[in-house]
């Protein structure tokens, strides 16, 4: 369920949401499941020895808790960082430059979210870990830069199809509970005025143009954002693939007459026309289509970029999905490369 309007955030300055020995438990729990590195520099952050296995250091970090070395609200803090990069499907858009300048001025933004009962977000942030429905957590504004933060608590039914059993006749599908975490983010750069909205990823068959709708209407009166252009993803499929910066796993092209054809290489590490010339030929024998899917690993690229990072370009709503546990630096590096070739 997602609010209606910004009022229903129930936004408050004061708020702290109360943290159960189980809200505590499952917050131990969503950290460990990414990887150990992330705890390992938080303790190193707080004095704390860092090394250990998984489960010495759940051990050290639950007693250096009790012992008051960190708030609750650090760790929801360092859950957010992990979270709220990778794994995401992202929308872009860019801003008039008069718009950004509005932002910068501090002045202009406290009016603005003061008329939208959050002034008590700015640069602070509510310990939110499981909130029924989306819940804006934090607003970061600097003359660079704001991030408008959500969460949000997803449940939905795993599908166990080898799990599936009949009996009397009677076929029993199996489904198990899935409960997740999830994190929604709005990021402006207020000097050139690219933004993104950010949403974690979801199970399959998700809508994310749906998704994205809700976000935008509860956008529109804090950055009026349907006055920024959308960047069409569609156009840096075909120029990712010239550029080299990508390997090709996969890419769909369309027919005038709607008709699609994929071309998909022989293996994740394989680039599909480049590897493999038949491929290459059949692509090129088809003219006049446009590229609607594009299934890129992006290759490393010095200290910009020390790692692939695969993602995908979805001509249909013009959309970007940037996966694996990733950090802010390589999500941006890819993101601003992406800009580059939609131009």
């Amino acid at each position: 369920m997602f609010p209606s309007d910004l009022m229903d955030l129930g936004l408050a300055a004061n708020y702290e949401e109360p943290s159960t020995a189980e809200e505590l438990a499952l917050l131990v729990d969503y950290l460990f499941a990414h990887r150990k590195h992330h705890v390992q520099s938080f303790l190193g952050e707080h004095g704390i020895p860092r090394t250990g296995t998984k489960l010495q250091l759940r051990e050290r970090l639950q007693q250096s808790r009790n012992d008051g070395h960190f708030r609750v609200l650090d760790l929801i803090t360092l859950l957010d960082r992990i979270e709220g990069w990778g794994n995401q499907h992202c929308y872009l858009f860019r801003a008039a430059d008069s718009r950004a300048a509005s932002w910068r001025k501090q002045s202009t933004v406290e009016k603005t979210l003061r008329e939208n009962r959050c002034i008590g977000l700015l640069n602070k942030r509510r310990p939110l870990l499981l909130p029924e429905r989306p819940t804006l957590s934090s607003i970061s504004w600097s003359e660079q830069r704001v991030r408008l933060l959500w969460v949000e608590r997803r449940e939905w039914e795993e599908r166990l199809a080898d799990q599936d059993f009949s009996r009397d006749g009677v076929l029993f599908k199996a489904h198990r509970p899935a409960l997740e975490r999830g994190i929604t983010s709005f990021d402006w750069d207020l000097v050139s005025g690219h933004a993104a909205l950010m949403i974690q990823r979801l199970p399959s068959g998700t809508r994310y143009d749906t998704i994205r709708d809700r976000y935008l209407k509860e956008l529109e009166p804090l950055v009026a954002i349907s006055t920024f252009e959308l960047v069409r993803a569609s156009r840096g499929i075909g120029r990712i693939e010239a550029s080299g910066e990508a390997r090709s796993r996969q890419l769909a092209h369309e027919t005038r007459r709607g008709s699609r054809a994929t071309f998909t290489s022989r293996g994740r590490k394989r680039d599909a026309f480049t590897d493999d010339p038949d491929l290459n030929a059949s692509r090129a024998a088809l003219r006049d289509t446009a590229a609607v899917l594009g299934n890129f690993y992006w290759q490393p690229m010095g200290d910009k970029l020390k790692r692939e990072v695969h993602l995908k370009l979805y001509a249909q709503d013009q959309r970007v999905g940037v996966f694996g546990e990733l950090n802010e630096v390589e999500v941006r590096y890819v993101l601003s490369r992406i800009r580059h070739h939609c131009r």
